[in-house]
């Protein structure tokens, strides 16, 4: 008899250990799908966010104000990221050559992954010094975004306010097809 109780107990205790997890699970689904890819959204106006660029220089999103700005959240570590580089100079290079709008690459640097030697030599080494790098050195600038995931490219009308979104790795036509329809 003792014995069919053991039994029973941990047969218990199995069936509530189960339903502890599909509510853990259900919970954490939940959470998922009511949490915003971006805590900013498309007519939203950005915050002034100043970051320093790889010379060193400061760079204010509100000296910006009257341009667009694409502004690109990524970091070397991510495959993704770095497989829309070029796309990026290529962007780049269009911006540069109609005085459209300004790009920059926002690096996620936290120290451990992302320093600000190892994305000086990544640039470098890969030939993107075209690109207007700064660097997210306390994650202020990605907090504020909302990134949850990168690559993360957002479009910001002459009016400091957002156009629109990428999320995940984006071509050169997503992300002019994205300029032209900005204010």
């Amino acid at each position: 008899m003792r014995h069919d109780r053991g039994q029973h107990t941990i047969t218990g205790d199995k069936a509530m250990l189960k339903r502890f997890f599909t509510f853990i699970f259900i919970t954490a689904a939940a959470l998922m799908i009511t949490v915003p890819a971006f805590a900013l959204r498309a007519g939203d106006t950005v915050r002034d966010i100043t970051l320093t660029d790889l010379q060193g220089k400061s760079v204010s999103l509100s000296h910006l104000r009257g341009q667009k700005v694409v502004l690109n959240f990524w970091a070397t570590w991510c495959p993704p990221c770095r497989s829309e580089m070029p796309e990026f100079v290529r962007i780049n290079d269009a911006l540069c050559e109609k005085g459209e709008a300004v790009l920059l690459m926002v690096n996620l640097t936290d120290g451990r992954r992302d320093t600000k030697e190892r994305v000086r030599e990544f640039i470098s080494k890969k030939g993107y010094s075209s690109l207007r790098v700064l660097l997210d050195q306390d994650g202020r600038a990605a907090d504020y975004f909302g990134i949850r995931y990168i690559p993360t490219t957002f479009v910001i009308g002459s009016d400091g306010k957002i156009s629109g979104a990428i999320q995940g790795a984006t071509t050169e036509d997503a992300v002019m097809k994205l300029l032209k329809n900005t204010k």
